[in-house]
């Protein structure tokens, strides 16, 4: 919305929006609006948003500081490191995703390929020893 200091003139021209919330940002035709998905705003009259870091994300509106901005779910075979976000699933252990922060192991004598393993019907039979 719009507003005029007390004691102005009240022609269109001396309207000035007023400061925008957090989580939004000041577009000179239609006011405050809110930061899309992936981008955070702390308020006020700034012009735009700024992104969340590689791999997180927040949703549109809902972000007023970097630190608002989560890891995104990973995809099956990867886990949720809460440092670095989503790692492969080491070989021979399995992840359906998501925010798992682990991956689990095949059953004795299976395996999958690291990053490969989204359920245990994933793990295969492993070849037979030599001899």
């Amino acid at each position: 919305s719009k507003g005029v200091d007390s004691g102005q003139r009240s022609s269109n021209k001396n309207y000035v929006w007023k400061p925008c919330l957090a989580g939004q940002y000041l577009d000179p035709q239609s006011g405050c609006q809110d930061c899309p998905a992936g981008k955070w705003s702390t308020g006020g009259n700034t012009p735009m948003c700024t992104g969340c870091p590689d791999g997180k994300g927040v949703d549109s509106g809902q972000g007023s500081s970097e630190e608002d901005c989560v890891w995104k779910p990973c995809p099956a075979g990867q886990y949720l490191d809460p440092h670095s976000g989503c790692q492969d699933c080491p070989a021979d252990q399995w992840s359906t995703g998501g925010n798992a922060s682990m991956c689990t192991g095949c059953p004795d004598g299976k395996g999958v390929d690291s990053g490969q393993g989204s359920s245990e019907e994933d793990c295969v039979w492993k070849p037979c020893p030599a001899g």
